[in-house]
């Protein structure tokens, strides 16, 4: 299963993922907003400007799966996200590893970003979930899909009125 989700920022793409990245206290409020448990984030930072790669290792502890799903994960419920950004190549690529049944689903996918004429942002994700899971495969696809549009939904309205809030110094 595959799905677009496109978002529109008035800033820079450095600003943006400047942050996204390494303001500690954006990502505070991010995470409560969100009601996001993170158990560990790590960041490696290589170069700066265009030529800044970031690797981010996010652990948390998942929100509350619906009953079926709850079955399948029984108890383990920290997610791990790992992501590669590249300045260079506007482009950052993200798996997510889904507790106990991780190595039957393929889920994650990738940013990519272009300056508008207007000077603003479009930031486009294109994600993917495959599960291999006889009988509830399509249905796990959909609930994980969901729960990333959700999610981004969340972030994009966060982040909006943050860099509203904390312009550039």
């Amino acid at each position: 299963m595959r799905h677009t989700i496109e978002h529109v920022f008035d800033t820079s793409p450095e600003r943006l993922w400047e942050v996204f990245f390494f303001d500690e206290d954006y990502a505070r409020g991010l995470y409560e907003r969100m009601r996001l448990t993170v158990v560990r984030r790590d960041l490696q930072r290589e170069g700066e400007g265009p030529s800044l790669i970031v690797r981010r290792k996010l652990l948390a502890a998942d929100r509350e799966l619906p009953g079926a799903l709850k079955r399948l994960f029984q108890g383990t419920s920290t997610v791990t996200e790992v992501g590669e950004f590249n300045a260079a190549l506007r482009r950052y690529s993200v798996t997510i590893q889904v507790p106990v049944i991780g190595n039957l689903v393929d889920y994650g996918g990738e940013y990519t970003w272009e300056t508008l004429p207007s000077g603003q942002l479009r930031r486009v994700w294109r994600g993917h979930c495959d599960a291999r899971i006889p009988l509830v495969g399509g249905k796990l696809e959909a609930y994980l899909l969901g729960e990333i549009e959700k999610s981004m939904a969340e972030n994009f309205a966060y982040t909006r009125e943050w860099l509203k809030a904390h312009p550039a110094s």
